[in-house]
């Protein structure tokens, strides 16, 4: 069976999970080699995506390239083919959309089908030479501020048509780019990954390109080799931060060490199961303009040769079981004082009539003990 690639113009694109064998498919016009105004009514065909694994959904009035291809009802003795849709064609060089809703004619029969498509469609009651003018996909919303990725050597691009890419790259040693890459130096053919979902500043000319900005995207993941970035952190507030040198990131200008930067509006991890759990080798730094809470329903536990309060901490915190004990033998050994008078031992301390002032506040020191709050000697 020989199969040929045509061309045909997407009319619907079909959303539902009706028909388990349609899911993903569209209802396409097909493209003919004649001018489109030779074309006064054409029937609409219905295509599936060849690859169901990896897709790139196209909208109404884009055009996209057609293929036939063996179908689920072929048997050993009976061939039988549907139509497949390979991609869409960049028409306009768009990363946003291609739509040129005027490749084929404007009237098309919307309900009457042909080929391989007649196995799942029938058609509706009443007129079947409904006209449709062409236009862009009624639930698509344009967005001018939408810029391609600016490409460097070798690299391998997945962009979305919102402002979402994945970049597989590398450091270029040179090349006559219109925008540099934020990233620089690593050994050569290093690797760098870089995830991005941002809106787009308006501005700029229409395809014309543009890079990563790490300090500007609204979300963006970094997985680099080695690479230096061109990235300034949300916090400055670095002092227990510089006083224990967990500055790598700032003396390699983030770079030499491979890394995985994440940087967005907000980052929230959620473990609805079990632990969160973070290891590093050489220090852990948290720093924040505002704040800094940890909160636990039932236990904080910090443990270390050395607690600080402070990084200009010098001053040791009591121990309060042994401040307790010591300041009740303090005080029961002033009470058992005797004073020494001319004429003989005096009464101890204790039995002066202002002692019980004294009993009185022995008896709240245990109240001046944390019931949450401990440490330890050492």
């Amino acid at each position: 069976m020989k199969y040929e690639i045509t061309a045909g113009e997407v009319l619907e694109v079909i959303y539902d999970d009706n028909k388990p064998n349609l899911i993903y498919a569209l209802r396409v016009k097909e493209i003919g080699s004649g001018p489109a105004s030779d074309v006064a009514e054409v029937t609409t065909i219905t295509a599936k995506p060849l690859n169901i694994g990896f897709l790139r959904i196209p909208i109404v009035g884009e055009a996209v390239l057609l293929i036939k291809a063996p179908s689920s009802y072929g048997s050993s003795v009976r061939n039988t083919s549907d139509t497949y849709y390979l991609d869409v064609v960049s028409m306009q060089s768009s990363i946003h959309h291609n739509a040129l809703p005027t490749a084929t004619a404007k009237t098309v029969q919307i309900n009457a089908t042909s080929g391989d498509a007649s196995k799942y469609n029938s058609a509706a009651a009443g007129n079947t030479n409904k006209p449709s003018e062409p236009k862009v996909d009624d639930n698509f919303t344009e967005n001018d501020k939408v810029r391609p990725l600016q490409h460097y050597i070798g690299d391998m691009l997945i962009e979305g048509r919102y402002g979402n890419s994945i970049r597989f790259s590398t450091t270029p040693k040179s090349g006559k780019f219109t925008v540099q890459p934020k990233w620089s130096n690593g050994k050569p053919a290093a690797p760098i990954t870089i995830f991005r979902n941002s809106v787009q500043e308006k501005g700029g000319k229409i395809n014309g390109f543009i890079t990563e900005d790490f300090n500007k995207e609204d979300n963006v993941i970094i997985q680099a080799s080695g690479q230096n970035i061109e990235f300034e952190q949300a916090s400055k507030v670095l002092s227990s931060t510089n006083k224990y040198s967990l500055t790598s990131w700032k003396d390699e200008n983030w770079g030499t060490t491979p890394q995985t930067l994440i940087s967005s509006g907000r980052i929230v991890f959620n473990s609805f199961q079990k632990e969160i759990i973070a290891f590093a080798k050489k220090g852990i730094a948290l720093s924040s303009e505002t704040a800094i809470t940890i909160d636990a329903k039932d236990i904080v536990s910090l443990n270390a040769k050395k607690m600080e309060l402070g990084t200009d901490s010098s001053e040791p915190l009591i121990l309060g079981n042994k401040w307790k004990a010591w300041m009740e033998d303090l005080i029961d050994a002033i009470g058992a004082l005797t004073d020494i008078s001319p004429v003989g031992p005096c009464a101890p301390t204790q039995s002066d009539p202002q002692w019980g002032k004294i009993a009185s506040l022995k008896a709240k020191i245990p109240t001046l003990l944390s019931d949450i709050s401990f440490t330890k000697k050492s």
